[in-house]
């Protein structure tokens, strides 16, 4: 029996030196499963540092999906709600007879608008075979959305993001190559929005849909995603300088299933895996209008508060659970046609071993 033991145990250490400098994502997960049916957390965690882009449902690719997916798409929801009501700007929304941004004002109860985000995140750290890894990932994300003024006061509204995303890892170990990845997915989100005063609204959102991650090494996984999201917004005019704060709560999941072999469709037992994230996001922002035309620049703060994994091993994520946001933008105004737009640029800094950058276009056409 010992000797058993010991056999067993140094073919799981083969597996395991091997498939950390390995090129094809299937020897990884090959191991991963030898492992996970051995009952051996800490080599299957190994295996993930050193592979994340193997796994989509991995800890570290989780945080990079969920962000440019399910919380662009909170974000963006939001930002559709606050031009909707900013359409007459300053002049407008200081009359006596209008109740505050989320009203309206006079012009008409239809709001159709569309996001288009680039988010590019890098994650570089130290993996635990000792080299370094790398994982990266490229995601195009485009959202439309349609509300409808219930009141002056409250809107309720639908919408939909499409995402479709490049990704590549690598370790940097002896035989280590780079891996690429392919990501899509989708995310129908039903919101709603309500002023409670001159200077506050709130608004809340929920959506579900599905994604799939797609490897160069012939494998692929799906998951069920769903998010839910709750903004309290401040916003005041000084004249022509427009201050807001937004303080946002928002839990986000994807829910994996076993990995496969996409030429032979043999899953990879044990490699299944669900993945939690909440996050709380803290942010002000300050613009100067311009008859029509308002540049404006913003500060955030945004932590991981909770992250939950049922992937066996939970593997430590090296990302980092907090970060500051800084953007720069410019929206753009028509009072006479109802049309708002504008663009911005946000870059993450703080977290461990990660840096975030994202370009966002948006337009909103009330009626």
């Amino acid at each position: 029996m010992k000797f058993l033991h010991r056999a067993g145990l140094a073919t799981g250490l083969a597996m395991t030196f091997g498939s950390a400098w390995a090129t094809p994502c299937d020897s990884a997960l090959s191991s991963y499963a030898f492992y996970v049916s051995s009952s051996m957390p800490s080599n299957a965690a190994a295996i993930v540092s050193n592979h994340p882009e193997c796994f989509g449902g991995s800890p570290g690719s989780s945080v990079m999906n969920i962000n440019a997916t399910s919380f662009l798409m909170a974000f963006a929801i939001g930002n559709a709600l606050a031009l909707r009501q900013s359409v007459a700007g300053p002049i407008v929304t200081g009359s006596a007879d209008i109740k505050g941004m989320a009203a309206g004002g006079a012009n008409g109860k239809w709001n159709v608008w569309g996001n288009l985000n680039n988010n590019d995140t890098r994650q570089s750290y130290t993996a635990a075979n000792g080299f370094k890894s790398k994982n990266n990932a490229d995601i195009m994300t485009t959202i439309i959305g349609v509300d409808y003024g219930l009141s002056p006061t409250m809107a309720l509204g639908v919408s939909a993001a499409f995402d479709d995303g490049d990704g590549s890892g690598r370790n940097y170990g002896p035989g280590g190559t780079r891996n690429t990845t392919d990501s899509s997915g989708y995310v129908i989100a039903p919101y709603i929005g309500m002023q409670l005063s001159k200077t506050l609204s709130i608004d809340a959102s929920a959506g579900v849909g599905r994604g799939k991650i797609d490897t160069s090494t012939n494998t692929d996984s799906r998951a069920d995603r769903w998010f839910a999201a709750a903004n309290l917004n401040y916003n005041r005019w000084f004249d022509n300088i427009q201050l807001t704060g937004r303080a946002s709560f928002l839990h986000g999941v994807e829910d994996y299933g076993d990995i496969k072999n996409s030429a032979t469709g043999v899953k990879f037992a044990g490699t299944d895996a669900k993945n939690t994230i909440d996050q709380i996001r803290l942010g002000v922002q300050a613009g100067y209008w311009m008859n029509g035309v308002m540049p404006f620049a913003s500060l955030g703060y945004t932590n991981d508060v909770r992250r939950k994994t049922t992937q066996f091993g939970s593997p430590n994520n090296p990302v980092g659970r907090d970060a500051w946001v800084w953007g720069l933008g410019m929206n753009f105004y028509s009072v006479k046609d109802g049309v708002t737009g504008g663009v911005v640029y946000n870059e993450e800094t703080g977290r461990s071993h990660q840096t975030n950058r994202s370009l966002m276009a948006n337009i909103n056409i009330r009626f």
